[in-house]
């Protein structure tokens, strides 16, 4: 990779990283469902319009619209409420990449390997240890650990649907598979959170508008762009190191915006968690520049 690609990977993961606290941020003046109804109504109905349908069938947007925005980020949002800290859900999220490498050894007979066996079982030691943290005075509840593992399995579903489609313009598909989530979304607060949306809407203050922005504009069209591009000059092999840094940069940045602190036990799981992730990701031949089931990097 070129040093100018290595710095558009740092500034993509820093950009991805830094959402989370960001979306906590929001999360003080608007309820979960509404504020993600917003951000992806921003997102696509202004731009549906300059962005033509992206190359591949409308269930694959669907698909996308269904388990990655309004599955997986609603469940992240709603969990990022007061059931996770933003540090926190950033790793949880990551567990992503390990339900992707076991649904596509299921449903498409891809091989683990003992590298990879031996991460997952890191990993899931780590994931156990936040688990048994939960309710006892973390940075999580168990309400919000399953949150985030049902958000890391739907983002893996996702993982799937983009595994069948090549030669796909990630802007474009993001655009018009934000078009899914922004109604059902809306309905849900409507019943569960609020009935006067646009009160609460009239009352937001200007930290949490540009935290709308960051999330419907930063991370979509600057963030995603950046790492689509990343992904199509590069294998995965080159790539998928940099996303590792996400939740390092989510944790990082909630300290610093929302002066979040992890236990030392909380830091040990996140150790494990992350070094049992980098075995599974890390290839170090690249004998399948092509590989697709490492799991994408976002929020």
């Amino acid at each position: 990779m070129s040093f100018k690609s290595i710095l558009l990977a740092l500034l993509a993961v820093c950009i991805i990283g830094l959402n989370y606290p960001v979306i906590k941020v929001a999360l003080v003046d608007l309820p979960p469902l509404l504020l993600a109804a917003i951000r992806f109504t921003l997102i696509s109905v202004p731009l549906v319009f300059f962005c033509p349908f992206p190359k591949t069938s409308i269930a694959n947007v669907v698909a996308i619209g269904f388990f990655l925005e309004f599955l997986s980020l609603g469940l992240m949002y709603y969990a990022l409420k007061s059931d996770v800290q933003a540090g926190v859900a950033s790793l949880l999220m990551q567990s992503q990449v390990l339900f992707t490498l076991l649904l596509c050894a299921l449903l498409f007979e891809d091989r683990i390997n003992r590298r990879q066996c031996f991460g997952l079982l890191i990993a899931v030691i780590g994931f156990s240890i936040f688990f048994y943290s939960a309710d006892k005075g973390g940075s999580t509840t168990a309400k919000g650990f399953f949150l985030m593992m049902g958000a890391g399995l739907s983002w893996a579903i996702a993982n799937l649907v983009f595994r069948r489609m090549s030669g796909v313009n990630l802007l474009h598909l993001m655009v018009w598979a934000s078009l899914v989530p922004p109604i059902p979304l809306l309905v849900m607060s409507l019943a569960f959170e609020s009935h006067t949306p646009w009160v609460l809407i009239s009352h937001t203050n200007i930290e949490t508008w540009l935290s709308i922005i960051y999330q419907a504009f930063i991370v979509t069209l600057l963030g995603y762009i950046l790492w689509g591009d990343l992904m199509r000059r590069y294998s995965s092999v080159r790539i998928a190191p940099f996303g590792l840094l996400v939740p390092i940069i989510g944790i990082i940045g909630s300290s610093i915006i929302l002066s979040e602190s992890l236990s030392g036990v909380e830091w040990w799981a996140s150790f494990l968690v992350l070094s049992g992730i980098t075995l599974c990701v890390i290839k170090f031949r690249d004998r399948n520049p092509r590989e697709k089931c490492s799991g994408m990097v976002g929020s």
